[in-house]
């Protein structure tokens, strides 16, 4: 089943769509959620607030696949509350009967924002999932934006190697954890790790999560106050 962006974000914040392998017709679906904070890659892009999001997309027999998602977001405190709006684009394969592999070219941007295109990036993604457990993945952006002092917000190269596992359902209660490494270039680079753990309980349509979301102290330098440490947040998603 296909799943919207954020269903990722519980776990350690990767901004695409679950792996789906390509079925026999072109199918298209979305999601509505609220999440009481929404993280990507351990760092909050709601100001530790609640956001609202959706999605929807349209998957190809082919195994292309594209759509739209969109989020409220508050990326700094002094920021009003605006929104964030991502169109994607990807190919989706399966390797023998384990492994579903896709490649994603993913681009952010943040039309109310007060600065603009300065918070606009891209991304490409590749990921490949072991069967309904193992998820792995190695994303690279070539225009993340990030706050250097002194020079303000600057365009640097951005590299990301995760990790995400995932529990046999239970009675629908299914648990998850993932570690996740990334590096930021530019002025002082550096790396930093988050991880999380979380459990997802489902309601189809309705489904209802629950994860704490970590960072290493590397996060805060490079994020300040948007880097988790030891939070927990939750997120109602209905699927259609």
């Amino acid at each position: 089943m296909w799943k919207g962006k954020y269903a990722q974000c519980l776990l350690l914040g990767l901004s695409l769509p679950a792996l789906s392998a390509p079925s026999a017709a072109d199918t298209w679906g979305g999601s509505i959620a609220l999440t009481s904070d929404y993280f990507v890659r351990g760092i909050s892009r709601s100001n530790d607030q609640a956001a609202l999001q959706g999605d929807v997309h349209l998957a190809s027999s082919s195994g292309f696949f594209g759509g739209l998602f969109a989020s409220s977001v508050q990326i700094a405190s002094s920021d009003s509350r605006n929104g964030e709006v991502s169109a994607f684009l990807g190919f989706a394969w399966t390797a023998g009967s384990d492994w579903r592999n896709k490649i994603v070219i993913d681009h952010y941007s943040y039309p109310w924002n007060a600065f603009g295109s300065h918070y606009n990036y891209d991304e490409l993604s590749l990921d490949a999932a072991y069967q309904d457990w193992l998820d792995l993945s190695a994303v690279y952006s070539p225009n993340t934006p990030r706050y250097v002092e002194y020079s303000g917000l600057i365009s640097v190269t951005a590299k990301t190697i995760e990790a995400n596992l995932q529990s046999p359902r239970s009675h629908r209660l299914a648990a998850s954890a993932g570690v996740g490494y990334s590096y930021l270039d530019g002025p002082d680079a550096a790396g930093y790790v988050y991880w999380s753990l979380g459990a997802n309980y489902d309601l189809a349509p309705l489904s209802v999560s629950l994860a704490y979301v970590d960072t290493s102290a590397a996060a805060k330098a490079l994020f300040y106050n948007e880097a988790a440490h030891g939070r927990w947040t939750a997120t109602l998603i209905l699927h259609f």
